[in-house]
């Protein structure tokens, strides 16, 4: 059972009391990281950062970071937040075209722009997204941006997951809604 907490707790006491790291200020009061991040209680918020909360805490603004070849499947990922049996809700500031290297400082802007409006970046893995120089990028700007990033990978793929989500511990789930919410839902309470 999760003791309910005064909003204004420090970040630092609920990490060391739950054991988990919340990519925070350790002055922080737990009221501000609350908002900040999007959830409405402590126990939200910690279910969250460990990967075990199964329904969304709010619509998240994601970013999608994928190899173009898999745009198809893509698609499909984006129908779950139309569907009413879902319970996957998001808004999707993704690019939705091709990347035309011969364009590449503007796209960068502009897909800097999206990432900067999300909250969660989520890497959709297929069997060729790891390596691509675009998703490495694109989930090193999100990083930097202090976005949330996980990965999903998409059904019946077998490919690599792109090495900065091993290397930054980023939760990744399968083919199935109540385990893609709990990645972004982590990914949102962990991101710094």
């Amino acid at each position: 059972m999760i003791r309910r907490k005064n909003s204004n707790t420090k970040v630092e006491n609920v990490e060391k009391a739950y054991d988990i790291d919340l990519n925070s200020r350790g002055d922080m009061k737990l009221g501000n990281l609350l908002r900040k991040r999007g959830f409405d209680s402590q126990s939200q918020l910690v279910k969250a950062a460990r990967g075990q909360l199964k329904e969304p805490a709010r619509q998240r603004r994601l970013f999608l970071s994928f190899h173009y070849e898999d745009r198809n499947q893509v698609n499909g990922f984006r129908l779950l937040a139309y569907n009413e049996n879902s319970p996957i809700d998001f808004y999707d500031g993704s690019v939705r075209s091709a990347v035309n290297s011969d364009q590449s400082s503007y796209l960068r802007r502009v897909i800097q722009e999206k990432i900067k409006k999300c909250s969660v970046v989520v890497c959709l893995i297929g069997d060729g997204t790891a390596g691509r120089d675009w998703v490495d990028w694109e989930l090193e700007t999100a990083l930097r941006l202090g976005k949330g990033v996980c990965g999903v990978r998409l059904k019946e793929s077998r490919g690599k997951a792109p090495d900065i989500l091993g290397h930054i511990g980023a939760p990744i789930a399968s083919w199935n809604p109540e385990a893609i919410i709990a990645a972004i839902e982590c990914a949102a309470a962990r991101r710094s």
